[in-house]
C-alpha cells in the first residue's frame, strides 16, 4: 500500500452487526484506494468483532483496533491516534456513504486545498427523513447538527485535539469547538455525500 495515505476514516464499531456490513462496503468499493479504514472495536458483545476481522483479511486497507468498551468517543480517540491520512473523517458503523464520497472529496482538495469541508447529507430508513444540501460557503448546519460526522478535516488542523470522554452530551459539539474552524479554510460540497441511518434501535 502507498505509505503517502491521503485519507483516514474512523469508525468506531459497538453493536451493529446488522448495518457493519452495508457501512464498510460503501467505502471498499470506493474508486479512490489511497485511504485506510480504521475499526475500532470498542469492545462490542455482539458479531462485530468477527466481521472486522474478515475485512481487513481481505482488505490491506482496513486498520482493526480493539479495546475495551470505552464508548464511541474513547473509540473516535483511538482512531485518531491511529490514522495517518492528511486528512481524517469519521463515519458511524450504521451509516453509509456515497459511490462517490472519496473521489469528490479528494476532488475538492485539490481543487481548494481546504483545511475543512462541510458535507451535504441526508437521512434514510423509516424513523423520520431529513436533509441538508449546502449551496453556499455561508451556509450553516441547523444547530442541532453540530456532528463531526458532516465533515472532513485536515489532519495538521485537528492537532491534538481529542474527545472528551467525560462530557455527557454535546462531545462533537465541543470537539468542534476546540478544532476553532473559524480560523481555517472552508469548504463545501452540495452533492449529498453521506447518509445517515434515521431508524437504528
Amino acid at each position: 500500500m502507498d505509505n503517502k495515505i491521503k485519507v483516514s476514516i474512523v469508525i468506531p464499531v459497538y453493536n451493529t452487526e446488522k448495518y457493519l456490513d452495508r457501512c464498510v462496503n460503501s467505502l471498499i468499493n470506493q474508486s479512490y484506494t489511497n485511504l485506510e479504514i480504521i475499526l475500532v472495536d470498542d469492545g462490542s458483545p455482539d458479531n462485530c468483532p468477527a466481521i472486522c476481522d474478515e475485512y481487513a483479511a481481505k482488505d490491506d486497507r482496513v486498520i482493526i483496533i480493539n479495546q475495551p468498551n470505552g464508548g464511541c468517543y474513547s473509540a473516535r480517540n483511538a482512531g485518531l491516534a491511529a490514522a495517518r491520512g492528511c486528512y481524517i473523517a469519521f463515519i458511524d458503523a450504521d451509516d453509509q456513504v456515497s459511490s462517490r464520497y472519496i473521489k469528490t472529496i479528494l476532488a475538492k482538495i485539490e481543487k481548494e486545498h481546504f483545511d475543512y469541508c462541510y458535507l451535504s447529507w441526508q437521512t434514510f430508513g423509516k424513523s423520520w427523513r431529513y436533509e441538508v444540501r449546502l449551496n453556499s460557503i455561508t451556509d450553516k448546519f441547523p444547530p442541532f447538527n453540530l456532528c463531526v460526522w458532516n465533515r472532513i478535516y485536515k489532519r495538521d488542523m485537528i492537532g491534538d485535539v481529542r474527545f472528551n470522554t467525560k462530557k455527557p452530551i454535546a462531545e462533537d459539539a465541543e470537539f468542534i469547538r476546540m478544532v476553532k474552524e473559524k480560523d481555517h479554510k472552508k469548504a463545501f460540497i452540495s452533492e449529498f455525500m453521506y447518509f445517515y441511518r434515521s431508524d437504528t434501535p
